[in-house]
């Protein structure tokens, strides 16, 4: 006969549970100013008057008179702009070209047949024009022209005649030295800082738990019988 018997173990399963931590990080921090410098640099200026027409003949007499002095500067600057760069290059080009079959015979009876044909693939490189843009910087000259009335003083004789219409402009190129504020940026970085703070993580966790099976058992049990005798 059998019996079933129960045996129980202890076994272990994984948890996970919640553990504050501890993170930590360290940071650097950078501290910047910019100063403006003056820095000297000679610029190319154009200067141009209309001086006032004058015939004398005789003695001078001399008197203020006003005429237009303007002076135009020259200023780089860059700039960027988008180009177009351009490149030729050589593709394969294909296309599938019909030939007659001439040497194969071909059956015309009933109507008119069609002649044996082969379709081949033929190819040749052409060439391409590809071209793509280009961010770049460029510096342009860009004129900046001022104008005022400037005294001059001119002399005369009693009887010269003096034409108040300008005359023909008169121009000349000249260097002028000027003073540009130039930015310096100075930088340097402070100690470093370690920042902490604590976060919760899940860490794993060995919990022991009893667990039972039932085990089939076998009962044996000894009976006795009578042997007849012949």
């Amino acid at each position: 006969m059998h019996a079933l018997k129960k045996k129980c173990h202890t076994t272990h399963f994984t948890d996970y549970v919640s553990a504050p931590e501890k993170k930590c990080e360290t940071t650097f921090k950078k501290n910047c100013h910019i100063t403006f410098k003056q820095v000297p640099h000679n610029q190319k200026v154009k200067k141009c008057r209309t001086p006032i027409i004058q015939k004398c003949q005789e003695d001078n007499i001399c008197s203020t008179h006003y005429e237009t002095l303007c002076e135009t500067l020259y200023k780089n600057y860059e700039l960027e702009q988008e180009e177009p760069v351009c490149k030729k290059i050589e593709e394969l080009r294909c296309k599938n070209v019909t030939h007659q079959l001439l040497h194969i015979p071909h059956d015309k009876e009933g109507g008119e047949g069609i002649s044996p044909f082969l379709l081949k693939e033929e190819c040749e490189m052409w060439p391409v024009k590809k071209c793509k843009i280009e961010k770049k910087k460029v510096t342009k000259v860009h004129p900046k022209t001022e104008c005022k009335n400037v005294g001059r003083n001119i002399c005369i004789s009693s009887n010269c005649t003096l034409i108040s219409v300008p005359g023909p402009e008169v121009c000349h190129d000249e260097t002028q030295t000027q003073v540009q504020s130039i930015p310096q940026e100075e930088c340097d970085l402070e100690p470093p800082q370690e920042n902490c703070r604590v976060e919760t993580s899940l860490v794993p966790k060995l919990t022991p738990t009893k667990k039972c099976v039932n085990v089939p058992k076998e009962i044996c049990v000894s009976i006795q019988r009578k042997i007849q005798e012949k």
